[in-house]
């Protein structure tokens, strides 16, 4: 016999106009919170950190046994370092405080969902003391390769100036600097770091899938 029934049809359920799929809203909420975060800290003023860095800098490079001196001029803080092959002097600006990491780090912990407040204090403590020593070592890098012959760079630079070493050292903090900053905090304060940056393409995805929602 023939079965006549009529076939029932699940009604498709439609999302409001206008609003993300569900899966999206956490991601986005994340990502908009992470954008004022991260450039807030441009608002903070940045001379005294300017003249933090270069006393420390200075300081680290008298305890070294070098000829260091630092200060301010023209309202600009200064770095320089004497007695070897080439006098380095260096102005220290606000990038060179690295204020800007210490802003994403923050925007990229603040905003997690998940993660109690006394794991995210303790990864951001941590964090900012390793931005610190990352730093201080890319600067004392930058500077004392400039002053100083130091094989092999010394057989492709033969007079090299600060910008010459400035922006690979900087570039190279820059990618595995954060990276260890990422990678270390998630796996001694907050594995929920790495959880949702791993889960943000995901996160996004529906909106670039069409039919979906």
């Amino acid at each position: 016999p023939t079965n006549n029934l009529p076939v029932l049809e699940t009604p498709l359920v439609r999302r409001p106009a206008g609003r993300p799929p569900e899966p999206v809203r956490a991601p986005l909420f994340y990502a908009l919170l992470f954008v004022p975060m991260a450039g807030g800290l441009e608002l903070v003023p940045g001379a005294w950190l300017e003249r933090l860095t270069a006393e420390t800098m200075s300081g680290l490079l008298t305890a070294l046994g070098f000829s260091s001196s630092h200060g301010v001029e023209n309202g600009l803080a200064y770095l320089s370092l004497v007695g070897g092959p080439r006098d380095v002097y260096v102005t220290i600006i606000r990038e060179c405080t690295a204020i800007h990491v210490w802003g994403i780090l923050a925007a990229l912990i603040l905003p997690l969902s998940r993660g109690s407040w006394t794991r995210k204090a303790a990864g951001l403590a941590f964090g900012g003391f390793l931005v610190f020593l990352m730093n201080v070592s890319r600067i004392f890098l930058t500077v004392y390769l400039t002053a100083f012959d130091v094989p092999p760079f010394t057989w492709y630079f033969t007079n090299p100036t600060v910008e010459t070493y400035h922006y690979p050292i900087s570039f190279i903090y820059g990618v595995i600097g954060v990276a260890i900053l990422i990678v270390s905090i998630s796996k001694w304060f907050l594995p929920e770091l790495a959880d949702t940056l791993i889960a943000l393409p995901d996160g996004f995805k529906p909106l670039f899938v069409r039919g979906k929602g």
